[in-house]
């Protein structure tokens, strides 16, 4: 095979897996809408985020509450209302992604119904548990 030849394979090769590696990014939500509504200090604002649960900070018979480090500044306060949707299961380390509505408070802040509810926004909430869907 003649140089300018092999040079062409090396390249559309090379082009062929740079296209396969931006494929494997994570397909968690940003975090930026979370992030700013906080610095912002704004309630009752639509988010998608993701984190890693610290804890499980226990139940009631109506409620899961999460603890869920965003980043190295922000922790929030993830809940789950059990009786619009089955409880999830996380545990400490878990990678959780969701979509629900935040409201702030100076400690981090608390994201509330992540259930699937038509009249809200997007359809409403939902929680991704090691990318699995628990609705």
């Amino acid at each position: 095979m003649n140089q300018p030849l092999k040079q062409s394979h090396k390249l559309i090769g090379a082009v062929c897996l740079a296209i396969a590696l931006s494929a494997c990014g994570s397909n968690a939500p940003s975090n930026e809408a979370l992030q700013t509504a906080f610095a912002d200090a704004r309630s009752g604002v639509w988010i998608q985020a993701s984190g890693e649960v610290v804890r499980q900070l226990g139940s009631t018979g109506a409620e899961q509450r999460f603890q869920v480090r965003i980043d190295e500044e922000l922790t929030i306060i993830l809940l789950r209302d059990t009786q619009a949707a089955a409880p999830v299961q996380a545990e400490s380390g878990d990678r959780i992604s969701f979509q629900g509505r935040y409201d702030f408070h100076g400690g981090g802040g608390t994201v509330s119904q992540t259930h699937p509810d038509a009249s809200q926004p997007s359809g409403g909430g939902w929680i991704e548990v090691n990318g699995v869907r628990q609705n």
